[in-house]
């Protein structure tokens, strides 16, 4: 799933493996293989991948969170607007920056969980990992 979400991303912002490679450090061939889904990637190599994209293509890195979360994008109705987006995104930025990483390690495993396992009450999510 995370690896369609990233593949439907970098197309829709024309962004080649070779520039995502040159600005993330991670090699052209270990994109490719994500993208395709032959491969898994690890959360710190997932954050290059994402702060490289949103770097060549401003937007781009909102446009892959919001599809990670069940969004279609911005011109749904039902959404909220950009600017409270934006705005509850940088709410959810400064809350992670925030963390230790311990609690950011604990925070990502219940958001693992969750995406794995389709769990949608916050006590069943802590019941995952506790």
């Amino acid at each position: 799933m995370i690896s369609e979400i990233f593949r439907v991303t970098i197309e829709r912002y024309g962004i080649s493996g070779k520039q995502l490679s040159k600005f993330s450090g991670v090699s052209e061939n270990h994109i490719s293989e994500f993208r395709r889904g032959k491969t898994g990637i690890s959360t710190e190599v997932l954050w290059k991948l994402i702060e490289a994209m949103d770097e060549i293509k401003p937007g781009a890195r909102v446009y892959f969170c919001n599809r990670l979360t069940g969004g279609e994008g911005f011109g749904n109705s039902s959404q909220m607007s950009v600017p409270k987006q934006l705005e509850s995104l940088l709410d959810m930025q400064n809350l992670v920056d925030g963390l230790s990483d311990d609690s950011l390690a604990l925070l990502l495993m219940v958001v693992a969980a969750r995406i794995k396992n389709g769990v949608s009450s916050q006590a069943k999510g802590l019941e995952l990992i506790g």
